[in-house]
């Protein structure tokens, strides 16, 4: 007896297609652009085996699926569902871009501009401050389970979004309107720590008026930096609330 070879009929293939191959699409975009997901130090294999377990998953809640529109349209519709996943994972992105506008103008203001890093996720350089902002926000979203929310949101774009859906109602001014969003937003947070040190730089220009023999230099740049983490810490509480925020912000405009 000899052993048969496995065979696909050309509706199987089709078919195939419909089930995993759009689906996957919109969710390994998700993934390349989403904070964490994205990050480069996460092995690539577990990136696509999760995006095809989250595919998987989410079969069973899919809505139907358009019929076979022809390889020229199953490949309009394969770019749509890339297009979508890279526009949701980079309205989160944006969200911890927030953080780090914020954090890049505390960092200027209390002298700390020319601390940089090399970026783990991008392989540039990157004000450090800045990533420390990043990785208290992505810690944040992990015990409040908005890496869940996340996952949730992109599932629920299925049912927004269906597959096949040409979005010609899509608001691309929202995505004008994101800008403003994360320049107010990363404003009203540092704005608190920016004020102090506005103070205390006030304070050196008056010390520097009154005692001109002093070094202004010697003193003003340790004040600054002292000042800037007090502001800092007191700017930690108010943390959570904040990234809660922006997070229930940023997925209720979707």
């Amino acid at each position: 007896m000899t052993a048969g070879m496995l065979a696909f009929t050309q509706a199987q293939a089709d078919h195939l297609v419909e089930l995993i191959v759009w689906p996957t699409a919109r969710i390994l975009a998700f993934i390349a652009t989403a904070p964490l997901f994205s990050f480069s130090w996460l092995p690539t294999l577990w990136r696509l085996g999760f995006g095809l377990v989250c595919a998987w998953a989410i079969l069973p809640a899919l809505s139907s699926l358009p019929s076979w529109p022809g390889m020229g349209g199953a490949i309009i519709i394969l770019f749509a569902q890339v297009v979508i996943g890279i526009s949701l994972g980079l309205v989160f992105r944006f969200l911890v871009g927030t953080f780090e506008v914020a954090a890049g103008w505390i960092a200027i203001s209390m002298g700390l501009g020319f601390a940089t890093t090399i970026s783990s996720q991008y392989g540039e350089q990157n004000n450090t401050l800045s990533m420390l902002f990043e990785f208290a926000v992505i810690f944040f979203l992990i015990a409040d389970g908005g890496m869940l929310g996340m996952i949730q949101v992109l599932t629920e774009s299925f049912q927004a979004i269906p597959i096949g859906y040409t979005w010609s109602s899509w608001n691309w001014l929202y995505w004008a309107n994101l800008g403003q969003a994360i320049f107010t937003d990363g404003v009203l947070i540092a704005i608190p720590v920016v004020l102090l040190l506005l103070v205390v730089d006030l304070g050196m220009a008056i010390i520097a008026r009154i005692a001109p023999q002093v070094n202004i230099f010697a003193i003003g740049f340790p004040a600054l930096i002292v000042a800037g983490f007090f502001g800092l810490l007191m700017l930690i509480p108010y943390f959570p609330s904040a990234v809660n925020h922006i997070f229930f912000f940023f997925t209720k405009n979707l």
